[in-house]
C-alpha cells in the first residue's frame, strides 16, 4: 500500500553512494519465497515480490559484499573499503549465551561493531553508526533475566569496543534505551549474593515471603512467570492452583529459568520509567540531567553540523 519495506530501503538507499554497512538478522526478508535459506534446511525467504535483495546488493559492483556466516565475515578486509551486507539469521540473531551453538556461527555484537568502525573510519568526513543490543528486550519479554543480563554484557562489550577504537575529541558516542521493563530487584540479599539466586539474608538464612516460601532477588512485575490459576500444573492440596511455586531446591540461576512475576501475562511488558542516557565526546555535555527523548536528536544533529547547527 505504498510502503517500502525496511530491507528494500537498505539495499535501495538513495543517499550518497548508498549504505556502507548493515549487519544483523532478518535474512528471510531479503530473499524471495522461492529461495532456500543457506543455513536453515527446509526454510525459504519471505519476500513475495520475487526480489533477491542479496543478489541485487552484490550486483551493484565488486565492492558490495554479502555474508551470512562467521567464516565469511572474518574474511572481510576493511582496508579494501567494502560495502557490507551481513545477514546471519533468518530472523533475530541468537542470544549471546546461545551464539556458540548456532549452526553457521555468527559474530558477536562487539565483533560487528569493530568491523563496522574499521570500515567506516576510513571516510575522512566521518560517519554515523547505530548499534543495538536488541535481544535484551526480547529476553525481558520472556521473563528470562539470565539472557537479558548476558545480552546486556554483550552490549557493554560492544560499547567498550567503540570507545577503544574512536577518539573522544572527535567522536560522539551516545548510549541509551527506548523504554524500560518491569524487572525488579527484591529484598535485602547479603553482599555477594548471586544476582540470579534466592535472597539470602546476612545470617545466611533464606529470606521468606509472606507465604513462607523463598524468593529471588530478580523478579518481574508482570510476565510469563506469573501464576495462571487455570493453567497451573501439578496443583495439590499443599500447592493449590494459583499458589506461587516453592523455589526451595529450584536452580534459579539456570539459563532457561523464567523469573516469577506478580501479574500473569504471556509476555512481559514495557514500563514507563525514565531510562538512562550516557554520552562521551563532542556535545556530550548537553545530555545531562532529566531530558525529553526528542532532545537526543537535536544533540546528534548539532554534533553532525546538520540543519544549520554548529559544533
Amino acid at each position: 500500500k505504498g510502503c517500502t519495506d525496511i530491507a528494500a530501503q537498505l539495499v535501495d538507499w538513495p543517499f550518497g553512494d548508498g549504505l556502507d554497512v548493515a549487519l544483523g538478522g532478518g535474512r528471510a526478508y531479503f530473499l524471495p519465497a522461492s529461495a532456500a535459506d543457506p543455513e536453515d534446511e527446509g526454510k525459504t525467504g519471505r519476500r513475495t515480490d520475487d526480489r533477491d535483495l542479496t543478489a541485487e546488493w552484490t550486483g551493484k559492483d565488486n565492492n558490495h559484499l554479502y555474508v551470512w556466516n562467521l567464516a565469511d565475515f572474518e574474511k572481510i578486509d576493511p582496508a579494501t573499503n567494502p560495502k557490507i551486507l551481513g545477514l546471519f539469521e533468518m530472523s533475530h540473531m541468537e542470544y549471546e549465551v546461545d551464539r556458540a551453538k548456532d549452526k553457521a556461527q555468527e559474530p558477536s555484537l562487539a565483533d560487528m561493531t569493530a568491523k563496522a568502525i574499521e570500515i567506516l573510519k576510513q571516510n575522512d568526513k566521518g560517519f554515523v553508526l547505530m548499534v543495538e543490543g536488541g535481544r535484551i528486550d526480547h529476553a525481558h519479554h520472556a521473563g528470562n533475566a539470565y539472557r537479558a543480563l548476558t545480552d546486556t554484557l554483550a552490549f557493554n562489550a560492544a560499547i567498550q569496543k567503540a570507545l577503544d577504537m574512536t577518539n573522544r575529541d572527535d567522536t560522539l558516542i551516545v548510549v541509551t534505551a527506548d523504554h524500560s521493563h518491569s524487572m525488579t530487584v527484591n529484598g535485602y540479599p547479603k553482599r555477594g549474593n548471586p544476582i540470579l539466586g534466592l535472597v539470602t539474608e546476612v545470617n545466611g538464612d533464606l529470606a521468606k515471603a509472606g507465604d513462607g516460601k523463598p524468593y529471588t532477588t530478580i523478579g518481574y512485575a508482570n510476565g510469563p512467570g506469573g501464576v495462571f490459576p487455570a493453567l497451573a500444573e501439578g496443583a495439590t492440596a499443599a500447592e493449590p492452583a494459583g499458589a506461587r511455586q516453592d523455589l526451595s531446591g529450584v536452580d534459579t540461576t539456570a539459563v532457561d529459568y523464567v523469573q516469577q512475576a506478580t501479574v500473569p501475562m504471556a509476555s512481559e511488558t514495557h514500563t514507563g520509567d525514565d531510562v538512562a542516557i550516557y554520552a562521551w565526546g563532542p556535545q556530550a555535555h548537553l545530555l545531562t540531567g532529566t531530558i525529553e527523548q526528542n532532545l537526543v536528536y537535536h544533540v546528534l544533529a548539532r554534533a553532525l553540523g546538520l540543519d544549520g547547527a554548529t559544533n
